[in-house]
């Protein structure tokens, strides 16, 4: 069976902290929250990782119910631990215990994967993240960003370059846009990456919804409404992983956007950033 999408990037273990409120344990990961995201869209997906012996057999097995796990690496060790901190004024902090989760880029990639066109880079360190676009030259990438990595970002402007160059599709929240571009503004910040070698540019701004450069014009889409936000933990990779469910199969961009939309909004009703 030929798949639709492959997801390369963390599976971990969550630590959710909100001021003056105990700590959440639950299952994360980027790469896991795309991943059943697009999955929950129809897309055929795999995915790669690596995760510890500590890493709970009842999460594992909720994967394989809408998963191919063959890229799932169990090692001796750790599974990535984060720890996501929410502050009174919005911001958000994200230290992590990288666990068995190092050089993610020379992960190894199961041969049958190799026959499907779409590859997913979540969140990695983003000389791990070259490595990976090196390797899969000829296929359509998608990548995505984050917090975690800011320092990366503000300082390591070629290397960022070099990513960008071989993506097809990218999607930086609106702070990571203008951090990479050391821009001012939203629009200035998706020329320069299209200038730097992405196709199409989608940069999400939560409540303010999605911009989309592909180069030609901007498009702008609303957020959808929504009476309670539960957890915004994993909105953004559940918009991801819509969209790219929806692009893998060559549908129109804007409907793209518009199921992740619709995958991004039905997370943000439901704690954690699976979308199972």
């Amino acid at each position: 069976m030929k798949l639709d999408l492959i997801v390369i990037g963390h599976v971990s273990i969550d630590h959710i902290r909100f001021p003056g409120k105990p700590e959440i344990l639950q299952p994360g990961g980027a790469a896991a929250a795309v991943a059943t995201s697009a999955a929950l869209s129809g897309a055929k997906v795999g995915l790669v990782t690596k995760v510890g012996r500590d890493f709970p057999e009842e999460w594992l097995k909720k994967l394989s119910e809408i998963l191919d796990i063959r890229g799932v690496h169990i090692l001796e060790g750790r599974t990535i631990h984060i720890y996501i901190i929410y502050h009174e004024d919005g911001t958000v902090d994200a230290p992590v215990d990288m666990g068995v989760a190092q050089r993610m880029g020379e992960i190894e990639i199961p041969e049958e994967y190799m026959s499907t066109d779409v590859f997913h880079i979540a969140p990695i360190p983003p000389g791990e993240q070259l490595k990976l676009v090196k390797r899969l030259k000829g296929k359509r990438i998608s990548l995505d960003f984050n917090p975690t990595y800011m320092e990366d970002y503000k300082t390591k402007t070629e290397l960022l370059k070099k990513i960008v160059a071989g993506v097809e599709v990218i999607f930086p929240n609106e702070r990571e846009a203008k951090v990479i571009t050391k821009t001012n503004n939203i629009k200035e910040a998706a020329k320069v990456l299209h200038e730097w070698g992405a196709k199409i540019v989608v940069i999400t701004r939560g409540e303010n919804g999605v911009l989309v450069y592909d180069g030609e014009k901007f498009t702008e889409f609303k957020a959808l409404p929504i009476e309670k936000i539960v957890d915004p933990t994993g909105a953004g990779d559940a918009f991801a992983g819509g969209f790219l469910a929806y692009y893998a199969k060559g549908i129109p961009l804007e409907d793209c956007v518009r199921q992740g939309l619709l995958r991004a909004r039905d997370v943000l009703k439901k704690k954690g950033s699976w979308s199972i």
